[in-house]
């Protein structure tokens, strides 16, 4: 069996993965990408299998100060769309709330392709020389030593000195580790669909909350058409026997959604339903392993930061490692997975809860909470500093 020595393992070739490999690469370590498909095609980004991922990136503008810094925002900028506008409706249209980002060179967030995210950072990645690639490769076991960690594949042995896992809500390495984690599933569903429309979106995105589920629009590159994305929680059994409907069902319960904000529904262009949950892990580490994104967490879509907050973690073990090595520390030491929980923990978990008590708030239908939420709406809309603080925090600023 192969056996291969790296500084760093990274289990997961997702968004996460790579961006993390792509980051800590720049600070001149060896480090390998493993995982279970296929990642590369003849040493190049399977563009065929990639195209089958039809899911949107909602980057907030912390995030993409952040993958400007590592260089990758360059590349990825002509492919996104931003948002200059958001607005939040309750119910009805006479209640809501508008959020603008008055900051120049800035917006509130950016909407890309996963395909063109991914084939981006894939083609820039294969050019570095400390990068080796791995795939097809299911993880059987993992040995801790005082320094290294030994980890067992079904085709290959790989000795690393930090173990990066970003390999997903089901993370495999979660499992062999035995972390412990509070998990909520939720009733609804997500139905993710992309389409084209024949009104402008104007940079706007949309969030409406119904006492069924939130309803998101977000707008995406124009092509030959304008261009939306749509994600809708709702109740699981609606939404299955909606998506197995005859196309022309699909498209008038959706035309209802969004004439007043998109026009007509030219065509659709892609649907998915994924099931919804949330969790979070009780610690982030362990000895010589650190989770990261969906790994460590994972969280309502209620309000767009579950992709931004696995960025997060990122830029938190970057800057970590960064400073580790400037004062002569080895990456694989128990205090560096520490430091990383601690930093990157309440954030999560602040987050968890955020989008939680919100979707279980705006789906309670009562008197009193409808005047809560009312009065609520109200204060905001007329505070432009609180509108400000918010905006803020979405963008990750």
């Amino acid at each position: 069996m192969k056996q291969f020595e790296s500084d760093i393992l990274i289990v997961g070739s997702g968004l996460t993965g790579i961006i993390a490999a792509y980051a800590l690469s720049s600070l001149n370590h060896n480090i390998i990408i493993i995982d279970q498909k296929k990642i590369l095609l003849n040493n190049k980004p399977d563009f065929k299998s990639l195209q089958h991922d039809t899911r949107t990136t909602a980057i907030a503008e912390g995030s993409k100060e952040f993958l400007s810094k590592i260089g990758l925002w360059q590349n990825l900028n002509k492919f996104s769309e931003p948002i200059k506008k958001i607005k939040v409706i309750d119910r009805t249209p006479n209640k809501k709330i508008d959020f603008f980002n008055n900051k120049k060179n800035s917006n509130l967030g950016y909407i890309i392709e996963n395909s063109n995210f991914l084939s981006i950072t894939l083609k820039k990645l294969i050019k570095k020389n400390n990068i080796r690639f791995i795939d097809q490769a299911e993880l059987k076991d993992i040995k801790s030593f005082k320094n290294r960690i030994n980890c067992e594949f079904n085709n290959c042995i790989i000795s690393t000195k930090l173990l990066i896992a970003a390999d997903g809500k089901n993370s495999s390495i979660r499992s062999i580790k035995k972390t412990k984690i509070y998990k909520k599933t939720y009733k609804e569903n997500a139905l993710v669909v992309n389409f084209d429309h024949t009104a402008n979106h104007n940079n706007c995105a949309y969030e409406f909350f119904y006492n069924n589920g939130p309803l998101a629009l977000l707008p995406m590159k124009k092509k030959q058409n304008f261009k939306s994305s749509l994600i809708w929680s709702n109740n699981k059994n609606y939404l299955e026997s909606l998506i197995n409907a005859d196309q022309h069902l699909l498209k008038e319960v959706l035309q209802e959604k969004i004439s007043e904000t998109l026009g007509n529904i030219i065509k659709i262009n892609s649907k998915k339903l994924f099931p919804l949950s949330a969790h979070i892990n009780y610690k982030f580490y362990d000895k010589q392993i650190v989770y990261i994104g969906d790994a460590a967490h994972s969280v309502h879509p209620i309000a767009g930061q579950g992709w931004n907050l696995g960025l997060r973690d990122v830029k938190k073990l970057y800057y970590l490692i960064e400073k580790h090595m400037s004062l002569g520390l080895e990456i694989e030491s128990r205090q560096l997975c520490e430091e990383y929980h601690q930093a990157c923990f309440y954030d999560a978990f602040r987050l968890f809860q955020i989008t939680d008590k919100l979707n279980s708030l705006f789906m309670v239908e009562n008197r009193i909470l409808n005047g809560f939420r009312d009065i609520g709406f109200n204060i905001i809309e007329n505070n432009s500093n609180l509108k400000k603080q918010i905006s803020n925090f979405a963008m990750g600023i």
